[in-house]
């Protein structure tokens, strides 16, 4: 009996309807399918046989009522009843249902529950509708990347069967394992799961393996989790195109201001440390400067040049430099040596062809040249800020990003590639901005060629 309901699992078309007859009472189940084909069992209604004659009624005449309920003779699918004692309620609820439904199948099983037998051979019925992975491609015509399936099991097949799919991780945080079924060739039902891989960047060879209708597992990948996040929101990012992978090393600059309280400082260096951990696993190279303020109110200003407290090192490297800073009080409350750490740069920077990017975190604005209408004194070295920086940009392609807590305009051309305020960050974005990933957004799903 069992493997005749396996069948009738693998092949119903709206419902399959089991009724259970036993020694406690009658229960009536229904195997369904949802969206993306999977079967699942509920249980529509349940009694004791206690229930049914406290009223007065006859057992056949209240399990008849329930079964007009929930059955409809004129179903495609069939009626089956599992019949497994003897008595008269059993007997005159087998009386009512097949004079409700005289196509109903009896069986006569022994040391079976229903519910749970469903529930197994649900477990292990082919596929309904064929399985796909979802990956980015690029569109023939113009390059511009679309979704499209994977294949991976098509309708038909069985638990336990596996299949491999070679696809390319582009972003060094991992990517997005999404299993979509479809109902037909240019038809898709829904999404089966989305899990995210942490695997590294490059290319793979996934093994997925079919567990049972509506869930696929990828064996073999370390930290798989389910992705808890909008599926609208990562179709929404898929970015026009991808870029290749740039052949030049990068190198990214983190000019942090130190003045201010403790927590402050931290606030401030927490996003520098969030992108140096995201570029790990990449061929970047970081530094770390600090800078403060001016001294005024001397005769001649006190000039403490911006410290470089890491030139060129490791990720680890600059971890430990940023746990090295210490917060310092303003010596002035409107200004910073912003400008004195585009002209530390200018000496320190060689045209080595790397991919330069500079992220400048603060609260004050660079000092200007010259006094202006803000009244705020000019930098007592005399340097230009902006000729700086339009050098830098100029001559080594230098793309500047800003995380600020200031309300000063003149942030807009420090952070001409990225501009955020300190407490809101998109640190896959800022990466993306400073040209220091290889995707022309954040692509996290497989990327095919």
């Amino acid at each position: 009996m069992s493997a005749s309901i396996h069948d009738l699992i693998a092949s119903f078309v709206q419902r399959l309807t089991v009724v259970e007859i036993d020694v406690a009472g009658i229960r009536f189940f229904e195997v369904r399918a949802d969206e993306i084909g999977t079967p699942y069992v509920i249980r529509r209604a349940a009694a004791k046989w206690s229930t049914l004659t406290a009223t007065g009624d006859e057992v056949a005449d209240a399990v008849g009522r329930v079964a007009r309920e929930l059955i409809s003779p004129d179903d495609p699918d069939p009626v089956v009843v599992l019949h497994t004692a003897v008595g008269p309620e059993q007997e005159a609820s087998l009386r009512a249902i097949t004079a409700w439904c005289p196509a109903a199948r009896v069986a006569h099983p022994t040391g079976v529950k229903a519910g749970d037998l469903l529930r197994d051979l649900a477990a292990q019925v082919p596929l309904r509708q064929s399985y796909d992975l979802v990956v980015a491609r690029e569109r023939a015509g113009d390059g511009r990347l679309e979704l499209a399936g994977q294949p991976l099991f098509g309708a038909g097949a069985l638990p336990g069967q596996d299949a491999h799919a070679t696809v390319t991780c582009t972003d060094p945080g991992g990517m997005l394992l999404a299993v979509s079924a479809w109902a037909g060739p240019l038809e898709p039902s829904g999404l089966v799961s989305v899990d995210h891989a942490p695997l590294p960047a490059g290319r793979h060879t996934l093994r997925a393996v079919l567990e049972r209708p509506g869930q696929v597992g990828f064996p073999g990948i370390a930290g798989l989790r389910p992705h808890t996040g909008s599926w609208a929101e990562v179709v929404a990012g898929l970015p026009v195109r991808l870029r290749p992978p740039s052949p030049r090393p990068a190198h990214l600059i983190c000019a942090i201001e130190t003045t201010g309280a403790q927590d402050e400082l931290e606030a401030r260096c927490h996003w520098p440390a969030y992108l140096i951990d995201l570029l790990a696993e990449t061929p970047t190279q970081f530094s770390i400067m600090s800078y403060g303020t001016h001294v005024f109110g001397e005769r001649h200003p006190v000039h403490v040049p911006p410290r470089v407290v890491l030139w060129a090192g490791s990720a680890a490297q600059a971890r430990v430099a940023l746990e090295s800073l210490r917060p310092a009080p303003p010596t002035y409350p409107n200004a910073a040596q912003v400008e004195d750490v585009l002209a530390e740069l200018r000496g320190l920077l060689r045209q080595d062809g790397a991919r330069t990017a500079l992220l400048t975190v603060g609260a004050r604005p660079p000092h200007p040249r010259r006094v202006g209408r803000d009244r705020v004194p000019p930098c007592p070295l005399r340097h230009d800020w902006q000729m700086l920086l339009q050098d830098l940009e100029r001559r080594h392609g230098t793309k500047c990003a800003a995380i600020c807590d200031g309300t000063s305009p003149v942030w807009e051309r420090l952070g001409s590639a990225a501009l955020y305020q300190v407490d809101a960050v998109d640190v896959e974005e800022l990466a993306a901005r400073l040209d220091l990933t290889s995707a022309g957004g954040s692509l996290t799903l497989p990327f095919v060629s």
